[in-house]
């Protein structure tokens, strides 16, 4: 029976996984470790696409009997949606996830503490939100916000020192901290004071995924010898699947593909190995028919605004000077004076478009040159203009 997920599935079934093997047994192993005491702080990272939310969606349901896991994607908040992040929302957040935990362990002493916590302490309540039938205070003044998230931030320990027979510890899992960046200037604050409070902390263990590269500047922020976390925080990079593993896959899980040589040798090329465009184009190919080379460039060229439809809605709200950028860079990468020099603009006034798109993942610096980051992107603008002669800068 084939079963290949759709590159949009956040959660596979075990059926549906594949690989990762190694990343899984190293992950957990360390993650373990909580249970003794000694819990790490990991880093998980890699390109958008590669299969970092479901690799540890995957590790949090095999270690949440033991455990007490709570699983927050920082970009599906409201404060982010709106563009109006803040540390207020982010601890608000964690803290609801904890609770949500504890409602599945059926630890009903502790949301009696909390409860009591409230009602004692000198925060006023704004409002009581029902979060799945679990009422959630939530704080009225940012005057309360250091004694309100210290206290979410000790909340996991806390659990785990009222139930040590129930569970080995605490698990956070923060997806898509890249988000973390439109704190701008509060970033640093942020950082340390999580620092601060967490490295205390005997039986919790924070696992942060973004996708992002190990040349990313947040990377500094977080990891760096200067950063916030200094040597503490383990760096895990997920790699896209190699040309065999592809092969191998595609011929276990959609043997009605039927790809010579030369087709699976374009279909990587198109694909990358990124798991979020092999299975997407996959799905999106003719089955039980011969692909050759010239049959799958055909077909990637079909397809491609279904592949790249996330990056062309992201495209679609970018300014004019934004998406000029990207097109001048899809020739070879730029340093911004020559980027600068293309658009008749000085060097200075690129600073905030620049600093936008690399937000977004669509461009990436290195060493002071500018490459667009997406292939996909970069793939989809070259059809545009070879079949429209100019780039799709605006849409009715």
């Amino acid at each position: 029976m084939e079963d290949l997920a759709w590159g949009t599935d956040a959660e596979l079934t075990d059926q549906q996984f594949y690989n990762r093997e190694n990343d899984i047994n190293l992950i957990k192993t360390l993650l373990e470790t909580t249970s003794k005491g000694s819990p790490p702080t990991l880093m998980i990272i890699g390109l958008r696409g590669v299969g970092k939310t479901v690799l540890i969606k995957k590790i949090k349901r095999e270690l949440e009997n033991d455990y007490l896991t709570n699983y927050i994607d920082l970009s599906a908040t409201t404060g982010y949606q709106r563009g109006q992040l803040t540390e207020m929302g982010i601890f608000e957040h964690f803290y609801t996830g904890w609770i949500e935990a504890c409602e599945n362990k059926k630890f009903s002493t502790v949301l009696q503490k909390i409860s009591k916590f409230f009602k004692t302490k000198n925060f006023s309540i704004k409002e009581i939100a029902d979060a799945g039938g679990i009422p959630v205070p939530i704080p009225q003044s940012e005057d309360d916000y250091k004694k309100l998230s210290k206290f979410v931030l000790d909340l996991p320990q806390l659990i785990y020192e009222e139930h040590p027979n129930d569970i080995k510890g605490s698990i956070m899992f923060i997806d898509e901290f890249q988000a973390l960046n439109d704190l701008d200037d509060r970033l640093d604050a942020f950082l340390w004071f999580l620092r601060s409070v967490i490295q205390n902390q005997k039986n919790v263990a924070y696992v942060f995924a973004g996708s992002i590269t190990s040349r990313d500047s947040i990377i500094e922020k977080i990891a760096s010898h200067d950063g916030a976390f200094g040597g503490r925080m383990l760096n895990i990079e997920i790699s896209p699947f190699t040309k065999e593993t592809v092969h191998d896959y595609l011929r276990e899980k959609l043997p009605s593909l039927n790809l010579d040589d030369s087709g699976f040798e374009r279909f990587y090329k198109c694909t990358k190995g990124i798991p979020f465009y092999v299975n997407t184009f996959a799905k999106l190919l003719q089955k039980n028919a011969p692909l050759t080379e010239d049959k799958v460039n055909e077909e990637f060229k079909r397809t491609l605004p279904y592949i790249a439809v996330h990056l062309i809605n992201q495209w679609s709200r970018l300014t004019f000077k934004e998406q000029n950028i990207i097109t001048i860079l899809i020739d070879k990468p730029l340093k911004r004076n020559e980027i600068a020099k293309q658009l008749e603009v000085t060097p200075g006034s690129l600073s905030k478009p620049l600093n936008k798109i690399q937000k977004l993942r669509l461009i990436e610096s290195e060493k002071g040159v500018y490459n667009i980051s997406e292939h996909i992107l970069k793939a989809w603008l070259k059809i545009e203009f070879e079949e429209k002669g100019v780039y799709p800068y605006r849409s009715i």
